[in-house]
């Protein structure tokens, strides 16, 4: 499964259609196996593997609180042999620096319109840098 990030949700139609699927191997790819929570990595391993991971509540119990060393080291191999991580630099080597350039653009109007209205209507949020979170 190609963007495995999509079965994060155990009860999505997708993840469950694709349980029922027989196969003698699954295989997921994803730029992002724990994203937000370990429920989460959960579904991702109960997909690749029901046996080993049966239950959310005993993953949920054995691996909460994740502050300890020796329950993230726990975890890790645990998570091992399902995953292969590839970083950029270790696949591409002869890959040049990043390098960024900024093209300056006029707005059009309604460009222009439409921005100064999210400033405005986002005035305290953008000035008061303590708030993390903008609302449009």
């Amino acid at each position: 499964v190609d963007e495995a990030h999509r079965l994060k949700n155990a009860n999505s139609r997708l993840f469950q259609d694709l349980l029922r699927v027989s196969a003698r191997h699954r295989v997921l790819l994803t730029g992002t196996p724990l994203q937000n929570s370990l429920e989460e990595l959960f579904f991702l391993m109960h997909f690749l593997e029901p046996a080993k991971f049966g239950s959310l509540e005993d993953f949920k119990q054995a691996y909460a609180g994740l502050d300890d060393k020796d329950k993230v080291a726990e975890l890790h191999r645990q998570l091992a042999p399902h995953l292969l991580r590839r970083l950029k630099k270790d696949v591409l080597k002869q890959l040049p620096p990043k390098m960024e350039q900024i093209v300056r653009l006029e707005l059009s109007e309604e460009q222009r319109q439409l921005y100064k209205a999210i400033l405005s209507k986002n005035y305290e949020a953008l000035v008061d840098k303590s708030k993390s979170a903008v609302r449009l």
